[in-house]
């Protein structure tokens, strides 16, 4: 246990205010890190600060900023850092998840999903290294997607970015690990959070494709980011774990 604890660490989780994001603030502050928060939606982000507060964990930082473009998104992690003092750990979670058939994406669409699954994380990535170098000790956990190993026609846009970030982990843990900035991420398959379930469609493919027979829980999620942000993960550089409950075999 003592090399899974955070104790006398920060950790920083875009998309904080909700779903994957909100469980791996959680799980990070009991394994004793202080927590800074990043996320575009002010009361999600006041009512998560609050729950934090509520159970004893530490919150080191809060911010309400927009992870996508180079400027905004270094001035909300800098302003993270400023407020927390130092970043020792980045969870890239905040991602835009939609399901548009392959035909009908258009230019507006893509864009935006890419700018904020890929840009933004490209750019709090190199900010947080840059942060961290010289400082002897980093992590970056990514969150991906089953969806960048599997065939999805109706989001193609989504799984192509989520490959990205299967792609910018291993390149972004070949870069800084000369540093012991170490980056690795989790692929969650089908998980139980809001935009997962318009339309039933959580329910659908528990019924039809996820050999577990359910979606994943947020908390399951954060048990693997957990893992990768602490010591435990010693011998984990630019690897991406699955967590899909099968799906990715099917």
């Amino acid at each position: 246990m003592e090399r899974l604890s955070l104790e006398g660490r920060t950790a920083l989780v875009t998309g904080a205010g909700a779903g994957i994001g909100s469980a791996c603030a959680q799980l990070l502050g009991q394994r004793g890190a202080r927590i800074a928060l990043i996320d575009r939606d002010e009361n999600n982000l006041k009512t998560a600060s609050a729950t934090l507060e509520n159970e004893g964990i530490a919150v080191a930082a809060r911010v309400c900023g927009v992870i996508g473009q180079r400027d905004a998104t270094r001035a909300a992690f800098q302003a993270a850092a400023d407020q927390a003092g130092i970043i020792d750990i980045v969870v890239n979670n905040a991602g835009i998840y939609l399901r548009t058939p392959m035909e009908e994406i258009d230019d507006e669409e893509w864009d935006r999903i890419f700018d904020v699954n890929v840009r933004g994380l490209y750019h709090l990535s190199i900010a947080a290294a840059q942060h961290m170098k010289g400082k002897g000790w980093g992590r970056i956990v990514n969150i991906a997607s089953v969806d960048g190993f599997l065939p999805f026609p109706g989001m193609a846009h989504y799984a192509a970015s989520k490959a990205a970030v299967i792609s910018l982990t291993k390149t972004f843990g070949m870069a800084y690990l000369a540093d012991n900035i170490v980056v690795n991420g989790v692929a969650p398959g089908a998980i139980d959070t809001e935009p997962m379930r318009i339309g039933n469609h959580i329910a659908r493919l528990a019924e039809t494709a996820i050999p577990m027979g359910r979606g994943g829980e947020p908390h399951e999620m954060a048990e693997a980011v957990a893992f990768l942000a602490s010591d435990a993960a010693s011998y984990f550089v630019g690897e991406t774990i699955v967590a899909s409950g099968g799906l990715a075999f099917r």
